[in-house]
């Protein structure tokens, strides 16, 4: 048997530990009780916990993508399309996986995940628009709880250990079918199938839902039709193994490719150019596709095809590159023309003209690119986590912590920058700040028995004050009532 690689699918031993610990007990006949047909389904309280409890292992996997300019993108434009949705909700999460399959997917409990792949394939903001909206769709409907509605036979365990094992049991990689046959090793094959491959029906109601999302955005329908009718020809020129993952995952048929041409024609024609955003994250994607060298080389490749206008987006994909392969003294040059002119001081230049600086060894001029260019974009995250990630390397965590107590009264909910403080406190020998700063990095992505750990530690260090003390144990207690809560609903998911 090959070896496993953790890079290319989800930690394997993270499966079968979240199998473990949601395996329901069951009747003397060794299915669950599940009662009458509607008590099948899950609810919307026991798909979030089952949700959190899955995203928190795929947090540490290593494909999980956690690129703050892309991530950013991918989540605008879905919390865009959310709030345009016949069925709008809050709390959906958006991430990238790093993985260059084809692919697209919806987790039960509110999380979509975008292959890279996928991102990269698009050719406009429409067509990735079009696969995220289909997939909220399959969300806001509840297509998962409602494919296992009155299955009797089938266990929430099952749905759960597909869901965790989703980046390799839908990667076409030579090792993802190992993988998926052992974290699946103890559930019916078909039975699981069927709870995650969605029907014709959902597949229709997701296209439909989703056109109807994308003209109320603002968006081009024609984008989902254009990018499927792509997917379609693919399948037809490919073998069936060989095809994209997103056909396996969400088989098309030409009828499914007419119903939505013929909605489209009923809805008002829109040409909608492409943002800027989505051209800069498709760059810094498709830089990151394959080997340094050949993410160069096709770089290279596409600016040769444009003979009249040298697109920004491209120019600025060839100096990520170079920058990937260790050019820097050619990366540099590459990205000088886009931070000359009117409009050319784009967050994204500044950010990578700040990275190789400080790869040339003038981290005084990165620190000067920073500043200069937070003043006019401080809210774009990579460049905060640049800029303090630097003064931390040129010890100066003092200025980190004065520049993070006034940032996190604005902005409470940023999980790396609770990370950066945990490392600057740990800098200045604060190790009851520092445990605190982590425990609060740990809650905010959703690890509450990571962070009661880090305060518990917290409570034991020596030499802190009463006003420390008394903050760090009024915390602990609260977030042991949150972890005790949680624990409980997942038993009480458990049905005797």
């Amino acid at each position: 048997m090959a070896q496993l690689t953790p890079s290319r699918a989800l930690n394997l031993r993270a499966v079968l530990l979240l199998f473990a610990a949601l395996t329901l007990p069951v009747s003397g006949q060794g299915l669950p009780d599940l009662g009458d047909a509607s008590s099948a389904s899950l609810s919307e309280q026991q798909e979030k916990t089952i949700g959190n409890r899955i995203m928190r292992e795929v947090r540490t996997d290593p494909a999980y993508l956690d690129d703050p300019e892309v991530t950013d993108y991918i989540r605008s434009l879905g919390n865009r399309l959310l709030a345009s949705s016949e069925n709008p909700r809050t709390g959906l999460e958006f991430f990238m996986v790093n993985d260059e399959q084809i692919n697209a997917f919806a987790l039960v409990g509110g999380h979509i995940g975008i292959h890279t792949g996928l991102f990269a394939l698009t050719q406009s903001e429409a067509e990735l628009a079009g696969v995220v909206a289909h997939e909220i769709a399959h969300i806001t409907q509840r297509h998962q709880a409602r494919s296992i509605h009155g299955q009797r036979s089938s266990q929430w365990t099952s749905l759960a250990a597909l869901a965790l094992a989703v980046l390799a049991s839908r990667s076409s990689s030579s090792q993802s079918g190992q993988i998926t046959e052992a974290a699946l090793a103890s559930a019916s094959a078909l039975a699981i199938q069927s709870q995650l491959d969605y029907t014709r029906e959902h597949e229709r109601e997701a296209d439909r839902v989703g056109l109807v999302t994308l003209e109320r955005a603002g968006l081009d329908p024609r984008g989902m039709s254009a990018f499927f009718e792509r997917m379609l020809r693919a399948n037809r020129l490919a073998e069936f193994k060989s095809a994209p993952s997103y056909l396996r995952t969400h088989p098309l048929t030409i009828e499914r490719i007419a119903d939505m041409q013929d909605r489209i024609e009923r809805m008002p024609s829109r040409l909608v150019p492409d943002s800027f955003d989505y051209r800069i994250a498709r760059a810094r994607v498709r830089a990151s596709i394959g080997s340094a060298t050949e993410a160069v080389k096709a770089a290279n490749l596409q600016l040769e095809d444009k003979t009249v206008v040298r697109l920004r987006e491209d120019v600025y994909q060839l100096a990520v590159a170079q920058r990937r392969a260790r050019e820097f003294d050619a990366a540099w040059k590459t990205l000088a023309p886009l931070r000359e002119g009117p409009g050319a001081r784009q967050p994204a230049f500044e950010l990578l003209a700040a990275r190789l600086e400080t790869d040339l060894g003038k981290q005084d001029d990165a620190l000067a690119t920073y500043k200069a260019a937070l003043a006019t974009s401080p809210n774009y995250r990579a460049l905060v986590y640049g800029r303090l990630e630097l003064l931390l390397d040129r010890g100066r965590p003092r200025e980190v912590l004065s520049d993070l107590e006034e940032r996190l009264r604005n902005v409470s909910d940023d999980w790396r920058l609770y990370e950066i403080q945990a490392r600057a406190y740990e800098a200045v020998g604060n190790n009851v700040a520092r445990h605190r700063a982590q425990a609060e990095a740990f809650y905010r992505r959703g690890n509450l028995g990571a962070a009661v750990d880090q305060l518990e530690l917290a409570s034991k260090q020596k030499g802190s004050n009463f006003y420390e003390s008394s903050i760090v144990e009024s915390r602990l207690r609260e977030l042991r009532t949150l972890l005790e809560t949680e624990r409980e609903a997942e038993k009480a998911m458990k049905i005797s």
